[in-house]
């Protein structure tokens, strides 16, 4: 889910084509509880009254879609699992589009092409960076109503959350879980080169102790490559932050980094991290030794985005990991937002059922996928400030996720994000090349995405 630009590599990506009940059945539909056969229209099958709305108590079969890693999905589903447990008169038929197969975009697309030929899942699981498309499609069914008349109330949830999942004032998401991009620090790496870590040194961090502390830990070998990394400082949005700019205007219509020298400032600093205080690799070359993944095996100092998905995969760590917030910078320091929600298709024919389920998912259910290892911090306060936090999972100091989320801001989302990102990838790429410099990199940004901007 996570990195906006996943290290500045994201591409555009082919859309598939129609999505057909043969495609689904292909797709590896998990059974759940002795599942019935989904309608032709895909939106659920029930009892008659169930189809008429006659409330959540009749029976009734839910399609339910979700996008994550395999190893993610077995944590997730557990929510549903324990939902047909408890509510045997409900069946769920869940689908995991595993993001090996199929990525965050091909998912949103397939999603668009469902809402159109009427055969999208009653439940969606989705990134919130797709609720904006989702809901301009016309595919998501307008919760408020639903929140009004039920126990659950949007202030036991984050209202970064909340935010991100209302489009032109209408709430269309029940949180499941949340990120925010932390700083993944090797302890023993630091240790190792002399460097005193003092207690809390996070909490007020420069960037010029920042630079200080990697240039103490970054190696070069006798050819000029950098054999230790001290960092890979991979998150966009919130470097400009850091600059005292923010990428689009208040409106989203163009953007704004070249309307303060920030933005071109905030490229350089990328730049001169890597070709000038040699402390962050180069994108190729003898810097990046093949196969050789450099923070598992202890030679790189600071990871760029340690969101909460790190814990399952530092398991196997040969080192003292933990996370730290971001240094502030020349201005004011945000760490970046991002959010997971259950949404509703507004052609299913099940809709009380399927809210009665999402509202088990984004509450109690949120205490079976911690329970089975967690892969975010859960979206709903009660379980994210007890259960998740209480929790011990290898020498990670959880509650730092949760400090930074009270300086964290949301990224720029827009319909295009996919494109937008390849933009500022492409740009990036060229100055970190040395191919152009930081003002001409920032001026073709705001070119280039202005004018993808002005075609929506």
């Amino acid at each position: 889910m996570r990195d906006q630009l996943k290290a500045g590599s994201e591409k555009t990506r082919r859309r598939p084509g129609p999505v057909t009940r043969r495609t689904l059945l292909g797709a590896g539909t998990a059974a759940m509880g002795g599942l019935l056969a989904a309608c032709a229209t895909g939106g659920g099958t029930g009892g008659e009254g169930a189809q008429a709305g006659a409330g959540a108590k009749t029976p009734a079969t839910l399609v339910y879609w979700c996008n994550v890693g395999q190893a993610d999905w077995e944590k997730i589903e557990a929510a549903a699992k324990e939902y047909v447990k408890k509510n045997a008169h409900h069946k769920i038929e869940s689908t995991n589009f595993d993001t090996s197969g199929t990525p965050e975009a091909d998912y949103g697309a397939k999603m668009i092409t469902a809402f159109a030929g009427g055969s999208a899942p009653d439940v969606i699981w989705t990134t919130t960076r797709r609720m904006l498309p989702f809901a301009q499609a016309g595919g998501l069914v307008d919760l408020t109503p639903l929140y009004a008349r039920s126990k659950i109330k949007t202030d036991q949830y984050y209202q970064q959350a909340v935010e991100e999942q209302t489009v032109g004032g209408k709430l269309y998401g029940i949180s499941q879980g949340w990120g925010v991009g932390v700083l993944g620090i090797n302890r023993t790496l630091f240790e190792k080169a002399g460097v005193t870590l003092r207690p809390d040194f996070d909490k007020t961090w420069t960037h010029a102790e920042f630079q200080d502390m990697v240039k103490r830990v970054a190696k070069l070998d006798p050819q000029g490559n950098l054999e230790t990394w001290g960092v890979d400082y991979s998150e966009t949005w919130p470097l400009w932050w850091d600059f005292g700019v923010e990428f689009l205007d208040k409106e989203r219509k163009k953007v704004a980094i070249n309307e303060k020298p920030g933005g071109a400032q905030a490229l350089q600093f990328w730049h001169d991290l890597t070709h000038v205080q040699r402390v962050q690799p180069r994108r190729t070359g003898g810097d990046r030794p093949s196969g050789v993944n450099m923070w598992n095996t202890g030679r790189q100092a600071l990871l760029g985005n340690a969101g909460p998905f790190v814990l399952a995969q530092w398991s196997n760590l040969e080192f003292n990991a933990d996370i730290v917030m971001r240094p502030k910078g020349p201005a004011q320091r945000f760490h970046r937002w991002y959010t997971d929600a259950y949404s509703m298709w507004t052609g299913s024919k099940v809709k009380d059922a399927a809210w009665e389920f999402m509202a088990y998912a984004g509450t109690e259910g949120q205490k079976d996928v911690e329970n089975a290892g967690g892969r975010s911090i859960p979206g709903y306060k009660p379980v994210a400030e007890g259960l998740f936090v209480q929790r011990k999972t290898l020498n990670i100091n959880k509650q730092r996720w949760l400090d930074a989320a009270k300086e964290a801001k949301q990224q720029p989302l827009v319909k295009q994000w996919d494109e937008m990102n390849a933009i500022v990838s492409k740009y990036r790429n060229d100055l970190l090349d040395q191919k152009i410099g930081s003002r001409e990199a920032a001026q073709g940004i705001e070119r280039e995405v202005n004018g993808l901007l002005a075609q929506a």
